[in-house]
């Protein structure tokens, strides 16, 4: 599986999704500032001898000679998809005809003819079977429930599902956006850094002030944040400590009361009906498990990670806001505790395997290992 976090691949259940139109917006917006190559892939299953579409088709599948031919667009007709995403503004266009069997072939020959610095929009599904883009969107027509076999194949993997009604999506391109050299979502949620805790376990240090990579834990987190929300709040009492973030910070309603408080104060304060909520000791961000529990949020109070029977992280879940009211509730009762709260709300758990990313730095010890292993050299271990 060849890897290009500059690749964005939009793959769609059938015909009539205004899979070319997206793309062509992605284009025309990015194209002013980036280096933009727009690909169209067909692959072939030549044992079935017709056009991917059904029936006799065009006849432009059946002449595949060798295993692909790669194209060059550089014609204008607005009857053509390669020639839409030129007209859009893409530097270079190309047409990559494959056999299905012969994928890595293909994408290995047109990784070749494209500038190493380039932002790459695709249109094709079975592309995604041998590339991991930085983004995979399928876009759904809402009328035509069939999806074909070259979607079934792949959409499991997408990273965003988009709804298409013959008038729009519901889902703006403008919410896809280019951060660092790589496609990423903009997700019309809030995220919220929980920092009132008192860092008692952390031998009197402020653990969402300690140093990672040259900047304070806090900051850290919120850089792996930023682009991928409409807002970003802090949850702490004191708004001066963390003034330098330049972001909204938000007290608890009531001082003392705990992490529950703070989720409640928080809730009630965003912007959004979908809210991420991370403690300030997680230094990893888990984009795609994130945007994968965004996905689940809907018809769900609470979308949390799970490993095992015993781990479960309510302070790295995804929070629908009309559950401030349940929180309210608790706290009206002398409740403090996240686990009652939780048992009050519709909770999808989501299995998933740290593979190293996860870890809570809650104790001196877990960040020295954690900074010895992430800049591969040693911090402070005198802290006082």
């Amino acid at each position: 599986m060849t890897t290009k976090s500059n690749f964005i691949v939009i793959g769609s259940t059938g015909r009539n999704t205004g899979k070319t139109e997206f793309a062509c917006r992605l284009i025309e917006k990015y194209s002013k500032e980036h280096f933009v190559v727009g690909i169209k892939v067909v692959a072939i299953n030549r044992s079935a001898g017709n056009c991917p579409r059904g029936g006799k088709g065009c006849g432009v599948c059946q002449s595949l000679e060798g295993d692909y031919e790669i194209f060059e667009e550089k014609i204008i007709n607005p009857q053509k998809d390669t020639s839409r995403m030129l007209m859009a503004g893409a530097q270079k266009v190309f047409f990559l005809k494959v056999d299905e069997n012969c994928l890595p072939q293909g994408l290995n020959a047109i990784l070749e003819v494209i500038p190493e610095n380039a932002m790459v929009v695709i249109e094709s599904n079975s592309i995604r079977k041998v590339l991991e883009p930085g983004l995979f969107i399928v876009i759904k027509n809402l009328v035509d429930k069939t999806v074909k076999d070259s979607c079934a194949e792949v959409i499991g993997f997408a990273n965003k599902v988009i709804e298409f009604n013959n008038m729009s999506w519901n889902f703006s391109p403008e919410r896809v956006i280019i951060k660092d050299n790589t496609w990423i979502i903009r997700e019309k949620a809030t995220a919220i850094i929980l920092a009132g805790g008192k860092s008692s376990r952390m031998g009197g240090n402020d653990k969402s002030l300690l140093p990672i990579n040259g900047v304070p834990l806090i900051q850290h987190i919120v850089k792996q944040l930023e682009g991928h929300f409409e807002q970003i709040l802090i949850g702490a009492n004191d708004a001066e400590k963390y003034s330098f973030l330049n972001l909204e910070v938000i007290p608890d309603i009531e001082k003392d009361m705990g992490p529950l408080m703070g989720i409640y104060s928080c809730l009630k304060a965003s912007q959004n009906d979908i809210n991420f909520i991370t403690a300030c000791d997680i230094p990893e961000m888990n984009i795609k498990l994130i945007n994968n529990m965004i996905n689940l949020s809907t018809n769900n109070d609470i979308v949390m990670p799970v490993k095992g029977e015993n781990m479960h992280e309510p302070l790295f879940a995804v929070y629908n806001k009309g559950v401030a009211n349940i929180a309210e509730g608790i706290i009206a009762s002398n409740g403090r505790r996240i686990i009652e709260f939780i048992g009050k709300c519709k909770v999808k758990y989501v299995e998933f395997s740290d593979k190293g990313w996860y870890q809570n730095l809650n104790l001196k010890d877990d960040y020295i290992s954690y900074i010895q292993k992430s800049e591969g050299r040693s911090c402070n271990k005198n802290m006082t």
